[in-house]
């Protein structure tokens, strides 16, 4: 620490320590709440999913640890922007901005702290998105897949039977093995009005595919009965293996699952879906810089519009620039867009319309004059 704070002295005055303070103090505030709201959320979801036996309930703690972390990356974004907002609002709406410009410090120092203070929390953000993120996803994956299938196999009590939730199977087991998932004595039936089926076999336990998200019971050493018991179909049939498709895996679990993978071998496959993925990852530190510098020239507001002017239009840019992204990723994904062309393009436009945030005025100067002249000729 004493290191530390002879570096900021020696290389940093006391204006730019005042401004990185003031932007650090504000995003730790912002990030808090964001925070507690996105946790809140989580919780609640997931208490609703164990009250409806979909997932055991010793596990909702660990699995909100998992979506806390991996949050932060999209979170740390937004929040340098509004903590840099705000920050600048009210130095602005308190003159402060004027009493520094009128001490001879130019704007050009504010420009440079926020981009040094962008430039550290983007790092954050790139370590947290290529590294941390994948392998926090990859966890909690992991974990709702083992929590789903103890929570098929936690409600099965011996010599009692158990229904599936859509009641289209009913399960009978005389009990579980040591480890708590594998099925002992299995008996099932499924509903069916054409051919019913019944099977029976020595042991049972459920398993979910990585790729696909599906759910599967595998059965083992056992004997199919299919059809109606004295008609001419009806169907004998003894297998050492069999797979039962318990239930289909949603859209979601296959983006989960691809999220989680890691960068390096994302870059491996260097399929266009993979490329799409490293692009977001990578657009989130770009983002932070970007959206810090758009935070300056909207803390720029008149005497009397207040420290909070500039938050609608800045939820707007916010709004604007994530959505681009979702699209640009989709793009990519699908091949619309080429992946070199597809990682810059929003980037580009984001930073065209800085620039013109910056030089309105001069913008506004020039359109006046050329209007002037036009004026004339006619």
């Amino acid at each position: 620490m004493p290191a530390l704070r002879q570096f900021f002295h020696h290389y940093f005055s006391v204006i730019d320590r005042y401004l990185l303070r003031e932007f650090s103090v504000n995003l730790i505030a912002v990030i808090a709440v964001l925070w507690l709201i996105y946790v809140a959320t989580r919780f609640a979801r997931y208490l609703a999913q164990a009250a409806i036996g979909s997932l055991p309930s010793e596990v909702i703690f660990s699995l909100l640890g998992y979506s806390s972390l991996g949050a932060l990356s999209l979170l740390l974004p937004i929040g340098a922007f509004l903590a840099v907002l705000l920050a600048l609002g009210r130095m602005n709406s308190e003159s402060e901005l004027t009493v520094i410009a009128a001490c001879g410090i130019p704007d050009k120092r504010i420009v440079r702290n926020v981009a040094v203070f962008s430039i550290v929390i983007a790092l954050i953000v790139a370590i947290l998105s290529l590294a941390v993120v994948p392998q926090v996803l990859s966890g909690r994956y992991e974990l709702e897949q083992k929590a789903k299938i103890a929570a098929d196999t936690s409600g099965l009590v011996a010599g009692n039977f158990k229904e599936s939730r859509n009641g289209d199977w009913t399960f009978y087991s005389e009990g579980l093995a040591n480890d708590n998932q594998t099925m002992e004595s299995v008996f099932i039936e499924i509903d069916r009005e054409d051919k019913p089926m019944i099977f029976r076999s020595e042991r049972g336990h459920f398993e979910i595919d990585d790729d696909t998200g599906n759910k599967y019971l595998i059965l083992q050493n056992g004997y199919r009965y299919q059809g109606n018991a004295g008609e001419k179909d009806f169907v004998i049939a003894q297998f050492e293996e069999h797979n039962l498709l318990v239930e289909k895996g949603e859209k979601g679990h296959f983006r989960e699952r691809h999220k989680s993978l890691p960068t390096a071998k994302l870059l491996e496959r260097g399929t266009n879906k993979d490329l799409a993925e490293v692009h977001w990852r990578v657009s989130t530190a770009l983002m932070t810089i970007i959206l810090c510098l758009f935070a300056i020239s909207l803390s720029k507001t008149g005497p009397r519009k207040g420290r909070y002017a500039g938050f609608f239009p800045a939820i707007v840019i916010y709004i604007v620039y994530s959505n681009l992204l979702g699209l640009n990723r989709a793009w990519v994904a699908k091949g619309t867009l080429a992946p070199w062309f597809g990682g810059v393009w929003v980037h580009l436009l984001m930073i065209i319309i800085l620039l013109a945030l910056f030089n309105r005025q001069k913008i506004y100067y020039f359109w006046q004059e050329y209007k002037k002249q036009k004026g004339m000729a006619t």
